[in-house]
């Protein structure tokens, strides 16, 4: 981390050439090591996994926390996330400053992990290249060394992925950084904390659809059970190019009907948690476009176009 705060991300190899020692591959155990990495951690599956896991995190909404060292975890939670505690510390121009700082660091992580796993793609691509040219012609000594190492930097990368998914962004310690010219020196330890939270997803197998109504169900996706005092927002508009919104609503469960439509005509739908004043990042809201039908009782449809925006 460095001294404003922030913490480092080093993408560049740790190894430069007079770093490397020479010495002697054995091109059997070699060959044995990349066919069975091809074939478990970086087959097709693995791979899915990944990139599943990665557009997760994209599409997840990130918030702040603030955490006092007197609080200890069984005490009200309530207080250790207040606005109002930090906005009265640090007045309303250094709070924005804050939400900015950690707004970038969630796109500095999202980066950092788009790019380890595009590192892995490519040095899967290359390692499944000189296989298929050591079956087919042979490969020579320098090719050899290089498949060793892009075998010792995709083992890195894929450790390191693993790694950022399951650790939260670095906290920010306010008292060291924003507070320095305060007086009130009996204040407690304060940090900041980014979390994620999963995005809210259209259950699209269970829409219901009728001349006159649409019936959404959603989920939180990577959520094993219902996320409990989630509040969302369901917004209903006509498409484009005429972009009209018709209606809003907000649900504090996880379904919800719209009716009163026009049959035989087409509808926007987004679903999202509500506005947060401890948000700092969010990109993504899943979004329906649905037809109701001309006429008959309502059933359920898989073949109804759905967009992510």
């Amino acid at each position: 981390m460095t001294h404003s705060g922030f913490p480092t991300y080093d993408l560049t190899s740790p190894n430069t050439e007079e770093d490397i020692v020479p010495h002697t591959i054995n091109l059997p155990d070699l060959m044995n090591q990349i066919c069975e990495l091809l074939q478990t951690s970086l087959n097709h599956l693995s791979m899915t996994v990944m990139q599943e896991k990665l557009l997760l995190k994209q599409r997840s909404s990130y918030y702040y926390t603030i955490v006092k060292d007197h609080l200890r975890p069984q005490e009200d939670q309530q207080e250790s996330t207040s606005v109002s505690f930090v906005k009265s510390h640090l007045g309303s121009d250094r709070l924005q400053g804050v939400t900015r700082w950690a707004s970038s660091q969630v796109m500095i992580f999202l980066t950092y992990l788009e790019m380890l796993l595009q590192k892995i793609t490519i040095n899967r691509q290359n390692l499944e290249a000189f296989i298929a040219k050591w079956q087919q012609v042979g490969v020579d000594v320098d090719e050899v060394v290089s498949a060793e190492q892009q075998l010792q930097q995709v083992q890195q990368h894929m450790t390191d992925f693993e790694t950022r998914m399951a650790r939260s962004i670095e906290p920010l310690t306010l008292n060291s950084l924003f507070l320095l010219q305060m007086r009130n020196s009996f204040l407690p330890r304060v940090q900041m904390l980014v979390v994620d939270r999963g995005p809210v997803m259209f259950h699209r197998d269970k829409l219901l659809i009728s001349p006159n109504s649409v019936y959404l169900f959603w989920y939180i996706a990577g959520e094993q059970s219902e996320e409990p005092q989630c509040v969302f927002e369901v917004v209903v508009k006509t498409p484009s190019p005429h972009i009209q919104i018709l209606r809003e609503a907000v649900c504090l469960n996880y379904e919800y009907g719209v009716e009163n439509l026009m049959p035989d005509t087409c509808y926007t739908f987004t679903i999202s948690r509500v506005f947060s004043s401890t948000r700092v990042y969010q990109r993504w809201t899943d979004t329906l476009t649905l037809r109701t039908l001309s006429s008959g009782p309502p059933h359920r449809t898989e073949h109804q176009r759905s967009t992510y925006a």
